[in-house]
């Protein structure tokens, strides 16, 4: 029987991997995910309208006008029923995306039938309580403030979640422009949305009224348009190295924007990045760091490719099952590499007179098609033509920007396995490449399973050991990770600086050289 114990040496808790990714066989996503988190910091992957960036602020600074309590509970029912109200108000009329509740809300509407009075009254403070059993607008007892936004406000440095002396959150000096400029703009409808939102009742008419607060209603040229850009483009005062690389990147994407003269997606993103921050050429440090994330994620995708070929290749056999070497054979054979060419010649030959970006970017669109048709011959090909494509793109990086990637070595990486595969080029292609997916991918996932199952007890296996041979269990899709690059671009057009034609005038401000 295969010993799962001697697959890796000792792992970390399982909860420092792939936090942002879902399965994560093989145990590569965290130092993928350590570089974009730096990247896009104060946004994250469910952070999904900037508004509620001055939302927030204002309500903390409402609160703590109003209400002297420092009681968690007190507070929690207080910013629950201010999110429910914001929901049905983002729900009426054109309903807006992104917004936390937004179904709950938009099913409490409909409710009340095609056209109601301006006087209907909706009560839904049933709705922001958990203990109340009737449908709530979240689930999560911390709502969308304690479950998706407040750390990241905490990470801009705009609240305070930590203060041993004050137990409910509450606005730093830096939020307090925020604040000031979301009061600003509702005006008089500050107290009509908080006197509804207190009583847990509001009529139709006055969710006419609130339509101001919608996330896409920030006015252009407001101040809280411009303090929500500030905030963003990490212009305070004194912006930490934080908020400067998310300018950067934000600045990058609005370049990109005006390149290709429209709302740019996260593929225009990676593949115009991977390209312009790698070579000999100067390059922004932004640019190469996104270039190396990109590299990574692809370097992960070609081994993840190899072992979802290697899972369908144990289906396809009698019973479910074949031993590791019949396995290494079979997906070394689909590679059709001959049997006298060494590791690095192989290598050399599969990009021999071609772009590397282009090869790299070829290799992952034939990857993808192979796994939506289940074609476990050019899955493996597409991996190899990967590996050997960015093995070759690994000497491009400075040495300052490589090193982010050397992380504890019970993270395998890009940097980790290119430095295992250089010490293989000199030998045969077909035995490299057999110890390769062997000890890196197919005994890898084990180890890393029994490392999950062992300390989450979350049974992950993707294949088992079983009398000496592997048993096939069940396939996984392999994916490109999502670097927020489209929360990042959506907080753009909401701040105004970003539409569908690209940088607006306010945009354009911010790229033209001053």
């Amino acid at each position: 029987m295969l010993d799962v114990s001697e697959f890796g040496p000792g792992f970390p808790e399982w909860t420092e991997l792939g936090q942002e990714t879902g399965l994560d066989p093989l145990g590569m996503q965290r130092p993928i995910e350590v570089i974009y988190q730096s990247l896009l910091p104060g946004i994250s992957t469910i952070t999904l309208r900037l508004r509620y960036y001055s939302f927030y602020p204002w309500l903390l600074d409402a609160y703590s006008k109003t209400n002297p309590s420092t009681v968690m509970q007190i507070f929690r029912t207080f910013q629950r029923k201010a999110e429910a109200l914001l929901a049905l108000v983002c729900a009426h009329g054109q309903n807006e995306v992104g917004v936390a509740g937004i179904n709950w809300a938009s099913r409490t509407l409909q409710g009340l039938g095609a056209d109601p009075d301006h006087n209907t009254i909706i009560d839904f403070a049933a709705g922001a309580d958990l203990s109340s059993g009737e449908e709530n607008y979240l689930l999560n007892k911390g709502g969308a403030f304690g479950g998706i936004y407040s750390s990241q406000l905490r990470e801009m440095g705009l609240i305070r979640t930590d203060d041993p002396n004050v137990p409910i959150p509450y606005c730093t000096s830096a939020a307090l422009p925020l604040a000031e400029a979301y009061q600003e703009q509702l005006g008089d409808l500050a107290d009509v949305f908080l006197a509804a939102a207190k009583k847990g009742r509001v009529t139709i008419a006055e969710l006419d009224r609130l339509q101001v607060m919608k996330p896409s209603n920030i006015l252009p040229s407001s101040s809280e348009q411009s303090a929500l850009a500030a905030v963003l483009l990490g212009q305070h005062t004194s912006p930490s190295k934080s908020d400067g690389l998310r300018r950067e990147t934000m600045t990058q994407l609005l370049l990109l924007a005006a390149t290709v003269g429209r709302v740019p997606q996260t593929n225009d993103a990676k593949w115009a990045w991977f390209s312009a921050g790698s070579g000999d050429q100067p390059a922004a440090e932004i640019l190469r760091l996104w270039s190396l994330y990109q590299a990574s994620d692809l370097f992960r995708l070609a081994y993840e490719g190899l072992l979802s070929a290697s899972l369908r290749i144990i289906e396809a056999a009698p019973f479910q099952r074949m031993t590791l070497p019949q396995v290494l054979a079979e997906v070394v054979d689909a590679a059709e590499i001959s049997n006298d060419v060494t590791l690095e010649e192989l290598f050399v030959a599969q990009t021999a007179g071609q772009s590397l970006d282009g090869i790299a970017q070829h290799a992952l669109e034939n990857l993808l098609d192979a796994e939506a048709t289940a074609d476990s011959i050019d899955q493996v090909r597409a991996s190899l033509s990967l590996l050997a494509a960015l093995f070759q793109k690994r000497s491009q990086y400075p040495i300052d920007v490589w090193k982010r990637l050397l992380a504890a070595d019970h993270f395998q990486s890009f940097a980790t396995e290119a430095n295992l595969i250089e010490g293989l080029l000199h030998r045969p292609a077909q035995v490299a490449l057999q110890e390769i997916i062997g000890q890196r991918v197919v005994k890898r996932h084990l180890w890393v399973a029994s490392r999950k199952f062992r300390n989450q007890k979350a049974y992950t296996f993707l294949l088992e050991p079983e009398d000496g041979a592997l048993r096939y269990r069940k396939p996984f899709t392999i994916s490109p990770s999502s670097p927020r690059i489209d929360q990042a671009v959506q907080f753009l057009r909401d701040a105004k600086l970003l539409d569908e034609d690209g940088p607006t005038e306010l945009g354009m401000r911010e790229i033209r050289p001053q």
